[in-house]
């Protein structure tokens, strides 16, 4: 049978991203086959899982067989933030089938610092028909982590509850409980924590800070505490209150992603209120 050799290089791609292996084969030139990525990064235990796999399809009329695949993530100053050793399924790849190797690789979360990320392999292939061995290396992803990020600046869902301890003579205090759901896998760190407590007409009545609380990824998660108002009695009666007009409890603060960069701020003003009476 005679064999026609030509030359063709594999377009590598993902994301809309691709690049051009660059082999060299000698005088002669050999078909030679397609790798594939499918990769999506996720937040799991506090990392970035990079999970999915690599895909080589062969078209030629030889049996392959494949070398191990040395993988590499390079951040956008082509640093390497992690690379790991993968294996194929099998060893060999028959003619016009097609090969996987799973990824799970896992990053830091200051990785988010970059807008995108670049997936780097190392591999190669000998061609059983001529005995012949082409190694490999190329871009195969490049994984935005736009999207990553805007999961973590969606609203939460954020509660709070009060309660006003009063005396006629002596200070008073209002405790409260903070509850927030955490629905990612990660942990977040509430900070910057102000609270204020308000007259209808916006008159100050006390004020106080919380210190840093890390809040467990995929719980629902509390913080109690108790500000001092002092003898709201008297303040209330200088600030010309009218009777049962409420007490307005301000709280606010951000949620950050230790290690990066990326928080989101909230706010609950005017929606929980502490209502009484003078008599």
């Amino acid at each position: 049978m005679k064999i026609k050799y030509a030359l063709l290089i594999a377009v590598l791609f993902i994301c809309g991203c691709s690049s051009m292996a660059k082999l060299v084969v000698g005088k002669r030139g050999l078909e030679i086959p397609q790798i594939v990525a499918h990769l999506e990064p996720s937040f799991k235990d506090n990392d970035i899982n990079i999970s999915g796999k690599i895909i080589i399809q062969n078209p030629t009329e030889s049996a392959l067989y494949m070398d191990r695949i040395s993988l590499e993530i390079r951040d956008e100053k082509k640093d390497i933030l992690a690379k790991d050793i993968l294996d194929w399924e099998k060893p060999s790849v028959t003619s016009g089938a097609e090969l996987e190797a799973p990824v799970a690789i896992k990053l830091g979360l200051s990785a988010l610092k970059n807008k995108s990320i670049d997936v780097w392999i190392r591999t190669g292939f000998t061609y059983k028909k001529f005995n012949l061995h082409i190694p490999i290396e190329s871009r195969v992803a490049v994984l935005h982590l736009e999207a990553l990020k805007e999961t973590i600046t969606r609203p939460l869902n954020i509660n709070i509850f009060t309660k006003l301890r009063s005396a006629i003579s002596g200070d008073s205090s209002v405790d409260f409980v903070l509850g927030i759901t955490n629905p990612l896998s990660i942990d977040l760190s509430l900070e910057d924590v102000e609270i204020r407590i308000l007259t209808v007409d916006g008159k100050e009545v006390a004020k106080s800070t919380l210190p840093a609380t890390f809040f467990k990824g995929s719980q629902v998660n509390q913080v109690n505490g108790s500000i001092k108002i002092g003898n709201i009695w008297g303040k209330l009666i200088r600030g010309e209150s009218s009777r049962g007009k409420p007490l307005k409890f301000q709280l606010t603060g951000r949620l950050v992603m230790p290690g990066t960069d990326i928080f989101m701020p909230f706010s609950i003003a005017s929606v929980v209120e502490i209502s009484f009476s003078f008599f």
